[in-house]
């Protein structure tokens, strides 16, 4: 990743001032990028309003009592770490990216975060297979499975059953990750995995997205369509939460304790606000 000194400046004119704290170095971090261009700078950018919303509360001297009061919690202390990933969990080539991290003794909270854009999709369908998970030759393994990527030994499925009511050995047309469930998935089954890993720590799974007739995210989860065909099949926690309540809730946490905080909070939400007027 080629950055140049000009392009750090962009990014940090984009990012919230009370939020840089939480990169420890922009020159390594893994940036988001669109058509091999990094598009943090960008006012739409979803990574932007992540470090946004994320690094203000992580460079609070409340950030366990507000995390706390975010997710109705009880823990002493929160660790926040962005782009976290590990492709051993699920034995992915390229390893899920959760966009933050939320860490105490007792309980690990995923957060996938989204401003403009929908979830993604899987992107096996239509040339390494039909699109159903039924058993099918891969044209390009020439191996018979139900799904292409239990193929690659990537171990979805084998999480999937413990965490939805879908099962590996019925038939699904279409599949039910098809469309922007398959982001979904990855990350309740990456969450499950990890769980496993750290002796079945307590996980939770939750979307954060910005409230807005703009957003197509927030239109999806207004209407109770965010979640596609997982809505009503979930035996885990995936809940939708938007960063203006959130920002609400710290300001009215804040609002007799510290009035200086607070208006920090108060500019923040300004600045989320100032960002969705200026899309398209």
């Amino acid at each position: 990743m080629n950055l140049t000194s000009d392009k750090i400046a962009s990014i940090k004119n984009n990012l919230f001032y009370r939020s840089l704290e939480i990169i420890p170095d922009f020159f390594t971090f893994p940036w988001h990028q669109y058509r091999g261009e990094i598009d943090t700078d960008k006012v739409n950018a979803s990574q932007a309003i992540t470090i946004d919303f994320w690094g203000c509360l992580y460079s609070s001297k409340y950030k366990n009592e507000l995390i706390n009061a975010l997710f109705n919690t009880k823990s002493k202390e929160w660790s926040i770490e962005l782009e976290y990933t590990n492709k051993e969990l699920l034995n992915e080539p390229t390893s899920t990216q959760i966009d933050v991290l939320l860490k105490s003794s007792d309980k690990i909270i995923f957060v996938e975060s989204k401003f403009t854009e929908k979830g993604g999709n899987c992107s096996q369908p239509p040339k390494k297979c039909n699109g159903n998970y039924q058993l099918q030759i891969n044209p390009e393994s020439k191996k018979k499975y139900k799904c292409s990527l239990t193929d690659k030994n990537i171990r979805y499925w084998k999480f999937i059953e413990k965490v939805t009511d879908y099962k590996i050995d019925s038939e699904y047309i279409p599949c039910p990750f098809k469309g922007m469930e398959y982001q979904w998935m990855r990350n309740i089954c990456f969450a499950k995995a990890y769980s496993e890993k750290h002796n079945g720590i307590t996980n939770e799974t939750y979307l954060f997205y910005y409230d807005s007739p703009k957003t197509h995210i927030s239109q999806l989860v207004n209407k109770g369509t965010y979640l596609g065909r997982l809505k009503g099949k979930l035996k885990t926690k995936f809940e939708a939460k938007s960063y203006n309540n959130c920002i609400s809730l710290c300001i009215d946490y804040l609002k007799t304790i510290d009035l200086n905080e607070m208006n920090v909070w108060i500019e923040l939400g300004n600045w989320m606000s100032d960002k969705n007027k200026k899309l398209k």
